[in-house]
């Protein structure tokens, strides 16, 4: 059934099958899947344990192997992520329809508020500002995230002393509509980060009847007058810590 609505956006299809469906490969993958942001710290890993490589997510960007690895005596699948709430979304269902059961994910976001740099950020809920979520959920402001992996993500971070915030975080494909007075009117709602994929994939999840959770580090600010990119993107630190904890935190779901 359509539930027809004044915007295309809006309008939401009640039906569980579509024309295509993300099915199954040859080799299942692991319950179990880590999905990050930071190529670097994934190759990295790679050459301390080393995986086989069981599918390929095919882009028009280029090919993202998922592999198959064993760390600390458990199978779990590791890949990198694209970018921006269409393009994730096909990789997740992906990822799902290939039989992942849990999907815990690590990435850096903007700051909406003045947060320090490389401080551990844990979404616990999502305004949907994205197009990709309205296809998998009826329309609403917020989802929220999924208890289990934030109760988890807080459990392993406090055994790691590592301090962290939980947040609403702005989910937006809009990149260069970041505007100021937008910032402004977000972060009055209770925003305190923005990035590009969480709600999606956490709408896929439910969707699905899946387990998703998202880890992230305050990358650049965009609070003030002057946007600061706060070269977020090579906090080599914050990435390793933030992948670690993840990889941590899976192995208990």
């Amino acid at each position: 059934m359509i539930v027809e609505n004044d915007y295309p956006i809006l309008e939401y299809s009640t039906q569980q099958d579509a024309v295509i469906n993300p099915g199954k490969g040859e080799e299942a993958f692991p319950r179990l899947c880590i999905m990050t942001f930071f190529g670097e710290v994934m190759d990295s890993f790679l050459e301390k344990y080393p995986g086989r490589v069981i599918g390929i997510y095919i882009s028009e960007m280029r090919h993202f192997p998922a592999y198959r690895i064993t760390y600390n005596g458990t199978e779990i699948c590791l890949i990198q992520a694209v970018v921006a709430s269409g393009s994730i979304a096909m990789m997740t269902d992906w990822l799902y329809g290939r039989g992942v059961e849990v999907l815990l994910c690590c990435g850096g976001c903007g700051v909406l508020a003045d947060i320090p740099a490389g401080d551990v950020m844990i979404p616990v809920r999502a305004l949907r500002d994205e197009g990709a979520s309205y296809k998998y959920l009826p329309p609403a402001r917020y989802i929220d995230l999924q208890e289990e992996p934030v109760r988890i993500f807080e459990e392993v971070l406090t055994e790691y002393k590592i301090p962290y915030i939980e947040c609403t975080t702005w989910t937006t494909d809009g990149f260069y509509r970041e505007t100021r007075d937008m910032v402004e009117h977000r972060l009055r709602q209770g925003c305190q980060t923005v990035e590009m994929e969480c709600a999606t994939m956490a709408a896929i999840a439910r969707f699905r009847n899946k387990v998703f959770g998202q880890l992230l580090y305050s990358g650049d600010i965009l609070a003030g007058e002057n946007y600061d990119n706060r070269q977020w993107n090579g906090n080599t630190p914050a990435r390793e810590k933030l992948f670690q904890v993840t990889l941590e935190s899976l192995l208990r779901l």
